[in-house]
């Protein structure tokens, strides 16, 4: 901002007539250069400014505190809201009523003792009119400082956010979000999913979220932004498809390129407008705000957390906005947008109403975006609400600039004997993306009594249907069976491998009548399968080499059994 004789020349002549009154300073000109350097010199001698706090109010020195901790200068909507408007008075009126004499507000003392300005300027987040100290006292006055020595009363709101005690219950998100990734990625890889007026068809949305670790639907569509705007998805005629270029090397890079990647994209969106997803709230009109505005005020918080403590989540919002209320309107307005309230239906415009806005919009932030992207980690309370966050190793190192953490070591996949592949966490992206292709998603096992917690795991089943896909892909059993020894311990099941190699030579070669007759046109064939531990008790009596009776009540079984071989098994009748 600007220094103190240049904010002086600013003022016509009554204006500086009156500070120089207040200061007591003695005028000897009347070119308002020249005074405004006169006065200029009696605040800047030594103790000028201090001795002329000690003689205001209260109010009006908690007032400079506040501005002093904003770092000199606030947006004067936001500075009036708290310490008092600043009459509009012209010089005429200035010198007939002598208004000074009676400040309405502690702003106007300030104001009148030549101690706070205005002006307009770009800090960032466009033009506004600004309060502000100019440098010069600003240094003349160290924080709190009084002329005896004491401390001016602290401005509310401002003391030191302190950590907090930990949580009984602490949560993060691991990789989660990558995971729900490759779950998306796959499915518009399979298949190019139409959209209606740029939109998911909700039928398509609730099938893909069915597959994911957490299904929240603004999570998904999170998801679905981040892909578009990283590169990773595109429409074409109506319909999403894959960038394989720009897919492919995110899938290819390191663990933690790939989650930076995603952080990094949320971070700079335009296109993901956090206040008009929060749940609560419904946005109405044309009006239109900046959503990285908001993003980078929180992320600055944050950063200056000690990423080894708890914070409640209550003292962050308690803190912000007491330091940086406005941190989402550039003019520090608090009408112009139209947000109501989904439970009450009550719309929500002014300061009042910053809880139910700004405070709501930094509790979402936390606890659902930077969660989901592995920057924090949340302290759970009874009910699995939260109530504590910490920065994450990832978040402290995004937010400082500093080197990576410590990434957990890849992890490998588990095959089943009955054909289900366990995918643990950390399996690599590009190998979970791969064996999306020939798998079909499973529930995670859940043990009933037990609370569901975070899953060390994704579960696939290796299907009939899972294996026609991989046919049309054009896999082989031989790339498979290839792909599950490398990705997986280097062992599989033998009844696997069998039922890969059957699936590849005689895929569509058994038939069952409804009269319970099981025919098969290889006579190799029904030997394998009255071989087999599974199904072998589940056929009767031999009626050819081709042929068996099969039990009405087994047939179920027997074709379930029959699919995780590779068998393409038709019932006819």
């Amino acid at each position: 901002m600007r220094d103190l004789r240049a904010s002086l020349r600013d003022h016509p002549m009554a204006m500086l007539r009156v500070i120089a009154d207040v200061n007591g300073v003695e005028l000897t000109t009347n070119v308002r250069e020249e005074a405004s350097n006169q006065i200029a010199a009696a605040l800047l001698a030594p103790e000028a400014a201090v001795i002329a706090l000690a003689h205001c109010t209260a109010g009006a020195r908690t007032a400079w505190q506040a501005l002093l901790a904003a770092g000199g200068q606030m947006k004067v909507p936001a500075f009036t809201r708290s310490h008092g408007a600043l009459r509009p008075v012209g010089p005429g009126k200035l010198e007939r009523e002598m208004v000074w004499r009676e400040a309405s507000s502690p702003a106007e003392e300030l104001w009148y003792r030549g101690l706070i300005f205005r002006a307009f300027a770009d800090m960032g987040g466009g033009l506004a009119e600004y309060i502000y100290i100019p440098d010069e006292l600003r240094s003349a006055t160290p924080p709190g400082a009084s002329p005896s020595g004491e401390r001016f009363a602290e401005a509310p709101g401002l003391l030191p956010l302190a950590p907090d005690q930990a949580p009984a219950t602490a949560q993060h998100a691991s990789n989660t979000l990558l995971v729900d990734a490759c779950a998306l990625l796959a499915a518009v890889n399979e298949s190019a999913l139409r959209l209606t007026d740029g939109a998911w068809r909700s039928i398509d949305e609730a099938r893909l979220r069915e597959s994911f670790v957490l299904q929240d639907p603004v999570r998904f569509a999170l998801l679905v932004q981040l892909a578009r705007e990283l590169g990773w998805l595109a429409e074409e005629g109506g319909r999403l498809a894959i960038r394989r270029d720009a897919l492919g090397t995110w899938l290819r890079a390191s663990p933690w390129e790939q989650l930076t990647a995603a952080f990094a994209g949320w971070r700079a969106s335009v296109g993901w407008n956090d206040l008009r997803r929060l749940p609560s709230l419904r946005a109405e009109g044309e009006w239109q705000n900046d959503p990285l505005l908001a993003r980078s005020a929180i992320l600055r918080t944050l950063a200056g957390l000690d990423p080894g403590a708890w914070y409640a989540i209550a003292d962050v919002v308690a803190w912000i906005k007491a330091r940086d209320p406005d941190f989402q309107r550039a003019d520090a307005s608090y009408t112009g947008w139209y947000l109501r309230d989904v439970a009450t239906g009550r719309y929500l415009s002014g300061f009042e109403s910053w809880d139910e806005v700004e405070g709501r919009l930094i509790y979402f932030m936390i606890t659902e975006p930077l969660f989901w992207l592995s920057a924090v980690e949340l302290g759970i309370a009874a009910g699995s609400h939260a109530e504590a966050v910490r920065l994450s190793p990832a978040g402290a190192a995004w937010l400082a600039g500093r080197q990576p953490p410590a990434m957990p070591d890849p992890a490998r996949l588990r095959v089943e004997e009955d054909f289900l592949v366990i995918a643990p966490l950390a399996v690599p992206l590009f190998d979970r993306y791969r064996l999306l292709r020939f798998t079909e998603p499973m529930a995670q096992p859940h043990q009933p009594g037990q609370p569901q917690a975070e899953p060390p795991a994704t579960y696939h089943r290796i299907s009939r249907r899972s294996l026609a896909r991989a046919r049309a892909s054009g896999l082989t059993a031989e790339q498979l069976l290839g792909f599950l020894r490398r990705a997986g311990d280097g062992h599989l099941p033998e009844r696997l491998e069998v039922g890969l190699a059957r699936w590849e030579q005689h895929g569509g070669t058994v038939r069952i009548d409804k009269g319970a007759l099981l025919r098969v046109e290889d006579a190799s064939v029904l030997a394998t399968l009255r071989a087999d531990p599974v199904i072998g008790p589940l056929l009767g009596e031999l009626i050819s080499a081709q042929a068996v009776l099969v039990s009405v009540a087994n047939l179920p079984r027997l074709v379930a059994a029959l699919a995780q071989l590779g068998y393409s098994a038709k019932v006819e009748g």
